[in-house]
């Protein structure tokens, strides 16, 4: 498919899950109850300095600002401070806040800004995921976020003595592009004038790069809860926290990657807790901002194969990895994230005896990637990309890292002989592209394509992925030091680490020891070992004081002190502190020592800290903090009586199939279902337990349609979609059906129309539709199964160990097993059907599977699709694409994208009312409410809506209507656009017009006054949409927003957008970099702000911005071209001031006359490029009048001034009023273009100068032709009339008699006579035209006309009152000659008629 059909506006739609439509509180119980049923598999938090404590308290003393929480359904909840709605303003200067992850803090002695602290990246030009918008930006926010030491950076830190090459040759190359790696990431003053601090604003430089271990070791224990905790008794509890202190939920984020048989393993926490990464056991990583989950990058973390010296691939073991850990490190320019995997101990490893296998049970693997959150983390610009992989030789739980004095990063871990080994790191800098020639910016003229430019693809929905298999590993791993033995006497359980600059303190524990040591350049020193078992997790709190999680309490120790403040050599660590805890689904360490846990009590999911109240007091003073509490018992007896949805499965806007936790399947539609009507068509007989995976299939011998689910219990069922009916079933899986395959293809073989059930373990059976049989199955493997290859009769499955088998479906016969890089090489020769089961979100399931027959059908995308989620939450969510619902919508087949015959306007207009119901806010404004209910029969409806991302679904507590408007810039631009898109096809309809106008207006311009807290469209989330959408009401909606958005900025707010925005624009990036979106989106922005406030921009940015626009303009394989149109159509005045505008004008020419076959999509770029021509010439006239006849006149060639008469002939239909004051001249260029003596050029264009004659005769009554003669008499503004002989292409002569404007004139019969008109004198003059034997002897002179003298013929006055008075618009309708005869001849003037003899 192409790249604009990639593209889509999807609105995630929440429908009531309760059977009776009740929702109290909007979403927010659902969403609480999801919460208490999940299963957390990680829990992190972050937090700042509790200022409302007195001054003298501890740093440590912190109240958790956030906390995260994955869970083994592969989802996240996030929950933030009340007091915090939005995440923190990171150009302020914050009180430096303690690191997020609970684990030991950094070991660097230097503290550069890394993840977990207030980002040191200056104010952003997105508003994504900020409390700043783009229409709440201000000067001192932003001049506060750079710091002097930013600003002297560049030339405080070029080292030319060490790396003269290298370097200079970066500065020679260095544009304004890459300022960015000095100002974006700033830190506080604070820590800038702090001594000794070192400051690297060189990207990509080995020396200067600084890292910060964020994370030395996991969150906790890969054994953490190997049993279950024994309950204790604790004091009694703190009353529920006031506000300050406690937690919101958020949002329920299901990440790309997240399923049933991919639980989150790690969480960690990014610049302060704006954003976060996630890591799930089946490699999924992704990275999400916090404030409403909307996934800003992601890829699938896979083992990849080795190349041998021979250039050959080295077959990688079969084993099956399982990714439990994340390691961080922070430059100043990026994010290092480290992804660390260990062999599944249940997965057979020797099973396969591969070559050279080694024991695997002791290793651990580990790949990296540089997250690159850049200037504008907003939706897909962030990328992760891949660094390398490597394996060492320990327990996962055992590695770090840290940062050595010279700034370089070091990776330490156990060996299996419990030895301290230690790795250096080095990160090499991308492979340098060969050298590129310094661009031109002119726009004098038309570069010349490049034949090798591929077309670029509009769409940017999809996250880019990290394609490991051709990218070079830029990371080296050195030869590993040992450094000693720990001295455990058991197996090594975990290890953690203190750097406070001199040593590194170390903390090792097995089952029933743990072991302090102190880590030095000169070995490693011990402590004696302590007996402790139970121990769950260790966190360094300072340097001489541990944390140590045990299953029912919390203990503080301290390392004994010595005269010289050391600790002393033999001493065991003291107890400081112990807190006695409740037991806990799952805890981590926070800073401090503070441990944050999560449980359900009562049915309520519960968020507790557990801290001290004075840490330095010698008693155990602690409290027990509830952060948050559910409101509601998720497992009470009424919450399980009703019904609710558990699967749906949307067929189009009129049928909606949905499966219930009864057993029961009920049919609706999108208009019933969101009102929560409960006359639904019901199954007659239930399945026992809740229907999960429902797919529709068709029987191919007797075209019945039928629905295939099955429910949690492995039962697998077939309904009739019609009726309901249950058709068969069977229980034949020991977990819930996953997915269901329709094999209706040709080269499924003997397979063809049958289907296939497969379940969360692999395990496939197959059921043939017709006749509703059960044909066989095909058993799971240990590893779970990726991805289902079908040709002919062999059935391929490939499994995540690296292992794949070969199944004959003629004979149902196993075959053999072989190697994944082998079945790969096998699928690529051809002739294979594909089909992905576990690398993806069930959304991109169905997406991946329904590919290949949308290709092949030629078929857009669905307009409701289901994201397959099972969470209580989110199994009754439908995706809405708003780009194909109004396709779905146009009155043509073609648009729609169908070949069916479309709706009727009664129909389409009740679904436009079904999904406004969904979208509007009711409850704002009581006059917009009466306006929707009474004028536009729009009424609410209970659904809530999600916020959709690339391959992420996000869904967020709204307990009440307006409350989406606060969620994040993001998500009102989604539903700002989507409503304002709706309400402009309603204008379609006459008595809808003027409501629906005054809806748009309040949603585009007034809704921010009315709400609290609104959160205004974000201008980088529009221009995103603007760049993609192909929907002419979705570009008329963004228009309307963007227009909306840069009218709230203030002078101020606007200039400083544009500064911000200025260094990304294409005329200031280098060639590869001018198509990048974040380019096309600098342009965007900025030239929209600059059409509307040019004045307070200074030359320079002018200057790039209509640069960029031409570079747009000329480059035949830009797919930005539509945008820089665009720009031009509103703002040439502005441009044309600062680039050639007649070459703009030129280009636009070219553009509007191409005759290249378009896609039958909006913008056509032939089309936008010619509406673009109608704007200018109506706003610049002679300007744009200048070119035309230029063009005309000495055209570039043949074919482009016959391009350019096509455009007049364009102009003369649409805009003849712009050609008036303008067509003497117009004309005579058209006249010089049929010159005789060009023979060539006049055959060329003799149609097209003959066709826009024709028109001009034909629209404009002061132009007149004969045929016979061959002349072409021509009425001007001044009175005269100029005549032209088509024969020679040449003047004649003028004839001069009128003193104000001609109106009209006309040829009589014999061509003998002309007659003129001037309504502004109320006269009309007769001229003999007919050949004389004067002009023999006089060429050039008009005609005698019987007197002396250039007077006319004859002088005809009349009058007719205020009949004659009209605009010129009208007389080109309403001035007319009519000959009666040679000599004969009547004036009509509107409804009045003269008639006057010659």
């Amino acid at each position: 498919m192409s790249g604009t059909d990639c593209y889509s506006l999807a609105i995630p739609v929440v429908l009531p899950s309760r059977l009776d439509g009740y929702q109290k509180d909007g979403n927010t119980v659902p969403i609480e109850e999801s919460f208490s049923r999940s299963t957390p598999s990680s829990i992190t938090s972050w937090c700042y300095e509790d200022t409302s404590s007195s001054s003298e308290a501890k740093p440590d003393s912190a109240i958790a600002h956030g906390v995260v929480v994955g869970c083994r359904d592969g989802s996240v909840f996030v929950l933030r401070s009340v007091s915090q709605s939005t995440p923190p303003d990171i150009s302020v200067s914050l009180p430096s806040p303690s690191p997020p992850e609970p684990t030991s803090p950094p070991t660097s002695p230097r503290r550069h800004r890394g993840l977990g602290h207030p980002t040191s990246r200056s104010a952003s030009p997105s508003s994504v995921k900020s409390a700043l918008s783009p229409f709440q930006v201000t000067r001192s926010r932003v001049v506060s976020s750079v710091s002097n030491e930013c600003a002297e950076a560049p030339k405080n830190y070029v080292d030319f003595d060490e790396e003269q090459e290298r370097l200079r040759g970066m500065l020679k190359g260095k544009r304004s592009r890459d300022r960015h790696a000095s100002t974006s990431r700033t830190r506080p003053e604070k820590e800038s004038t702090q001594p000794g601090s070192v400051a690297s604003s060189n990207p990509r430089k080995e020396d200067m790069r600084s890292y910060l271990s964020a994370a030395l070791s996991p969150s906790s224990s890969t054994l953490s809860l190997s049993s279950p905790p024994s309950p204790t008794l604790v004091p009694a509890t703190s009353p529920e926290p006031a506000d300050a202190h406690s937690l919101k939920l958020c949002c329920h984020i299901f990440p790309r990657y997240s399923h049933s048989l991919s639980p989150v393993s790690t969480v960690k926490v990014h610049e302060g807790g704006r954003y976060i990464s996630c890591l799930h056991e089946s490699g999924g990583l992704s990275v999400h901002a916090t404030v409403d989950g909307s996934c800003i990058a992601s890829t699938l973390v896979e083992v990849k194969m080795k190349t041998a010296p021979g250039g050959k691939t080295q077959p990688a073991p079969s084993v099956l990895w399982v990714w439990r850990k994340l390691l961080v490190a922070a430059s100043e320019e990026s994010i290092i994230l480290f992804a660390c995997a260990s062999p599944d101990e249940f997965y057979p490893t020797n099973q396969f005896l591969d070559a050279g296998s080694t024991d695997m049970d002791t290793q651990t693997l580990l790949v990296a990637y540089e997250l690159s959150l850049g200037q504008n983390a907003m939706t897909g610009d962030a990328k992760l990309e891949y660094l390398g992989q490597w394996s060492v030789n320990g327990p996962l739980n055992s590695i770090g890292l840290r940062a050595e004095h010279d700034h370089s990063l070091i990776l330490f871990h156990a060996d299996p002989a419990g030895h301290l080994v230690s790795h250096t790191l080095k990160i090499n800098d991308p492979p340098l592209e060969p050298a590129e020639l310094p661009d031109s910016h002119s726009s004098t003229h038309l570069p010349l394509p490049n034949p090798f430019k591929a077309l670029k693809a509009l769409s940017t929905d999809n996250i880019p992925e990290t394609d490991t298999n051709t990218v070079p590993e830029r990371i080296e791993v050195r030869e590993g030091i040992d450094h000693g033995e720990l001295g455990l006497t058991e197996p090594l359980l975990g290890l953690r680490a203190h750097d406070n600059g001199t040593d590194v303190r170390l903390c090792a524990w097995s089952a029933h020891e743990i072991l302090i040591g102190k880590w030095t350049h000169g070995g490693l020193e011990r402590l004696p070992i302590c007996a402790v078992c139970r121990v769950q997790d260790v966190r360094w709190s300072q340097h001489e004081s541990y944390s140590v999680l045990f299953p029912d309490h919390l203990a503080v120790y301290t390392l004994p002190q010595s005269p010289g403040n050391g600790s002393t050599p033999g001493s065991q660590p003291q107890l400081l502190h112990t807190i006695p805890l409740s037991s806990y689904d799952h805890a981590t360490l926070a800073p401090g020592g503070n441990v944050i846990s999560t449980r359900v009590k009562n049915g309520r999911r519960r968020i507790h800290q557990a801290d001290f109240e004075a840490p330095d007091s010698p008693k155990d003073i602690f409290r027990h903090r509830a952060l948050w509490k559910a409101r509601t018992d998720a497992f009470c007896a009424q919450s399980q009586a009703l019904p609710r949805i558990s699967s749906v499965l949307p067929m189009e806007l009129d049928l909606i199939v949905l499966g219930y936790t009864d057993g029961h399947l009920r049919r609706s539609s999108l208009p019933q279902s969101a009102p929560s009507s409960t006359n639904f068509a019901t199954s007659h007989l239930a399945l026992p337990g809740p229907i999960v995976a429902l797919e529709h299939v068709q029987n191919p011998r007797t075209g019945e349609h039928l629905i295939v689910g099955g429910a949690d219990d492995g039962t697998i069922a077939i309904w009739s979609l019609d009726t309901l009916k249950l058709h068969a079933r069977w229980t034949m899986f020991t977990t819930p059906l996953a997915r269901v395959i329709s094999l209706h293809d040709s080269q499924v073989g003997r397979l063809h129309g049958c289907v296939l059930c497969v379940s969360q373990d692999g395990t496939i059976a197959v059921v043939a539709v017709d006749g509703n049989q059960f044909v066989y199955l095909v058993p799971g493997a240990a590893a779970p199964l990726k991805r289902i290859c079908l040709g002919e009769n062999n059935l391929l499955l490939m499994y995540a160990d690296g292992r794949a088998r070969l199944w004959d479906t003629a004979t149902r016969e196993f075959w053999r097993s072989m190697s994944l890089d082998k079945a790969v090489e096998l699928v690529q020769q051809g002739g294979w059907l594909e089909w992905y089961v576990v690398d993806g979100s069930p959304a991109e399931m169905y997406r991946i599977a329904t590919r290949r027959s949308m290709d092949r059908t030629s078929e857009r995308k669905p307009t409701l699709t289901s994201p397959g989620y099972t969470s209580p939450d989110a199994a009754s969510t439908i995706l809405l694409d708003i780009s194909a619902l109004l396709r779905q919508l146009s009155s043509s087949p073609a648009l729609s994208g169908t070949s069916s015959t479309p709706p009727n306007p009664k129909k389409k207009l009740e679904h436009a009312r079904a999904i406004l119901s969904i979208l509007l806010t009711f409850g704002i404004s009581e006059g917009i409410d009466t306006i929707c209910t009474e004028g536009l029969s729009i009424r609410p409806a209970p659904a809530t809506l999600g916020l959709h991302s690339p391959e992420t679904l996000t869904i967020v507590p709204q307990p009440n209507s307006s409350s989406v408007w606060t969620v994040s810039p993001e998500a009102s631009a989604d539903r700002a656009v989507a409503i304002l898109a709706l309400l402009h096809f309603l204008t379609q309809y006459e008595d809808l017009v003027q409501d629906a106008n005054t809806v748009m207006t309040f949603y585009a311009a007034s809704i921010g006054q009315l709400v609290a807290n609104h959160q205004p469209p974000s201008l980088p989330r529009l221009a995103h949409h603007m760049l993609h959408a192909q929907s002419a009401e979705i570009r008329h909606a963004l228009r309307l927003t963007f227009d909306a958005g840069v009218a709230r900025l203030s002078d101020t707010e606007a200039a400083e957008i544009v500064e911000m925005w200025q260094q990304y624009l294409p005329s200031a990036r280098v060639e590869k970099e001018r198509e990048m979106p974040q380019s096309a989106k600098a342009l965007c922005i900025c030239g929209f702000i600059a059409v509307d406030k040019y004045t307070l921009l200074p030359t320079s940015t002018l200057t790039d911005i209509a640069k960029s626009i031409a570079l747009y303009l000329h480059d035949e394989t830009s797919p930005h071209r539509s945008l820089a149109i665009d720009l031009c159509s509103r703002g040439f005045q502005v441009w044309q001031q600062y680039v050639d505008a007649v070459e703009m004008l030129r280009a636009l020419f070219t553009l509007a006359t191409t005759t290249k076959k378009e896609a039958i999509a909006v913008p056509n770029i032939g089309v936008q490029a010619r509406s673009a021509v109608l704007q200018i010439a109506a706003n610049n006239t002679p300007l744009f009048m200048t070119t035309l006849a230029i063009d005309i006149l000495n055209p570039r060639s043949v074919q482009h001034r016959k391009s350019i008469m096509q455009l007049v002939i364009f102009l003369i239909r649409k805009k003849p009023l712009v050609l008036y004051s303008n067509l003497p001249r117009l004309v005579e260029a058209i006249v010089k273009s049929l010159d005789p003596n060009s023979s060539a050029s006049r055959d060329a264009v003799l149609d097209s100068a003959t066709e826009i004659l024709s028109h001009v005769v034909q629209t404009f009554p002061t132009v007149d032709f004969h045929m016979a003669t061959q002349r072409l008499a021509v009425g001007t503004s001044e009175g005269a009339v100029v005549m032209y002989d088509l024969k020679t292409a040449t003047r004649l002569y003028v004839l001069e008699g009128h003193k104000k404007r001609t109106t009209a004139c006309s040829f009589s019969p014999d061509g003998r006579r002309l007659v003129t008109v001037s309504l502004e004198e109320s006269v009309v003059l007769v001229w003999k035209v007919g050949s004389s034997f004067t002009s023999l002897f006089m060429p050039g002179a008009p005609p005698r006309q019987g007197h002396g003298g250039s007077d006319p013929f004859k002088t005809l006055n009349f009058h007719i009152g205020n009949a004659a008075q009209m605009s010129l618009e009208a007389t080109l309708v309403n001035v007319r000659f009519e000959w009666t005869a040679d000599r004969s001849v009547r004036l009509k003037i509107a409804e009045t008629v003269l008639t006057f003899s010659t």
